[in-house]
């Protein structure tokens, strides 16, 4: 058995656990640059809000107050990613965490009769440690439990289980196939053409006209929904990612360097945050910027550029300081910037790494250790409590039409 655990309406959940008040209102939470909704309560789904829907749409019902609209707080969704995953893992002989509010639960070994109570511990211990609501479906197969798990939210219900595929029929004739993992909505108007509208129509279909149709993914899928599991998930589980990267798009275009600087400390401070909860080291650091790409009057702008750093590390001042020389680099005085990153790459752990010889030990431990004090201060939701000085330069200076104050020499760096 497979179980599939999702966090429900997770942005919006976070949200609560941080301001109880919202609990029962119809919330909104905003993309990076607050153009669009990218989670919702149930309580504005009720009001007709979708997924992805502009802003400037539903502004009235904002400045109405009949929906509250929050930016999103993305540190703080992170943090509670990292904890209600250690939760799942908690449970489960093993787990793929297949994004930030989702994992499989292999369930491999488990009784069946077990599996009940074992998702009511997981839903209580999410409530009670987090605040954080979570579903739980059991099935065969991975498709099975996703269907499980979206059906069990639609009916108010925290834990489901499919026993067998073959007792799935009446769950799939309700199931539309458009919201089927792994059909897209191009699709699923294709299959709407065929006769195919629902997860059960396409259960009851040939193998063979499944696959001319649909080709090798689609057989995945309908080996799925006949209780024949063959989707494999482990590269979502590894440990080591290739990259980390931290991007925004800025409400304004920015032509102030300290304001610059300021970003791309707290982009790079997050990502060796994000590389030590790896543990990993990385040693490359890559910084960009862009121009406005809608702005037809100017030209398009990419600059960036990547610092190799002499021994791989996931020290925050040393990362920082990398980020920092790349951004004098790059950066072009008087030209409005819209978005800035951060990426580090060539991440490896620290156990593969050959020392060298002139490296001093006793001063990387003693870094270390200061990293791992700050990190578990650090560990309270929301932001972070201990920053470099880097971080906290004062944006809130009388400034022109742009919005910002106009800066535009690169100051000497210290620590």
């Amino acid at each position: 058995m497979t179980g599939l655990v999702d966090c429900n309406n997770f942005f919006v959940s976070c949200e609560r656990t941080r301001n109880p008040a919202l609990e029962g209102r119809p919330v909104v939470v905003l993309s990076n640059n607050d153009g669009c909704v990218v989670a919702r309560s149930n309580e504005a789904k009720a009001l007709g809000i979708k997924m992805g829907q502009p802003a400037f749409q539903i502004r009235d019902l904002i400045d109405a107050g009949a929906v509250i609209a929050l930016s999103g707080n993305h540190l703080l969704y992170r943090d509670l990613s990292i904890k209600v995953h250690a939760i799942f893992h908690r449970y489960a002989p093993s787990a793929i965490d297949y994004s930030v509010d989702e994992a499989f639960l292999d369930m491999t070994g488990i009784p069946t009769v077990a599996l009940r109570e074992i998702g009511r511990n997981i839903v209580e211990a999410c409530d009670r440690e987090l605040h954080l609501p979570v579903t739980i479906g059991f099935a065969p197969t991975k498709t099975l439990a996703k269907i499980v798990t979206e059906l069990c939210k639609k009916r108010g219900r925290r834990v489901g289980i499919l026993m067998s595929a073959a007792d799935a029929e009446g769950l799939l004739d309700s199931f539309p196939i458009g919201e089927l993992w792994g059909i897209g909505r191009r699709l699923a108007k294709r299959l709407y053409s065929s006769g195919v509208y629902t997860a059960g129509d396409l259960r009851r279909s040939t193998r063979s006209a499944v696959r001319d149709s649909m080709g090798v993914n689609g057989e995945k899928i309908w080996n799925e929904l006949n209780g024949i599991p063959c989707i494999e998930l482990s590269h979502v589980g590894r440990d080591v990612q290739d990259s980390i990267s931290e991007t925004r798009t800025f409400p304004e275009d920015v032509i102030d360097f300290d304001f610059m600087r300021t970003k791309i400390s707290i982009y790079a401070s997050s990502c060796a945050r994000r590389l030590r909860a790896m543990k990993s080291v990385c040693g490359r650091v890559a910084v960009f910027m862009r121009t406005n790409r809608f702005h037809t009057d100017t030209p398009y702008l990419r600059p960036g550029t990547e610092i190799v750093l002499p021994v791989p590390s996931s020290d925050t001042q040393t990362i920082v300081a990398a980020a920092l020389q790349g951004l004098r680099r790059i950066w072009l005085p008087r030209v409005p910037m819209k978005r800035a990153g951060v990426i580090l790459s060539d991440i490896t752990s620290p156990e593969a790494l050959q020392p060298s010889l002139f490296d001093a030990p006793s001063q990387s431990a003693s870094t270390s250790e200061l990293m791992r004090i700050i990190d578990s201060i650090n560990t309270v939701p929301g932001a972070p409590k201990l920053r470099l000085a880097n971080q906290l330069t004062d944006l809130r200076r009388p400034s022109g039409n742009d919005g910002y104050s106009s800066s535009f020499q690169a100051p000497r760096e210290g620590r």
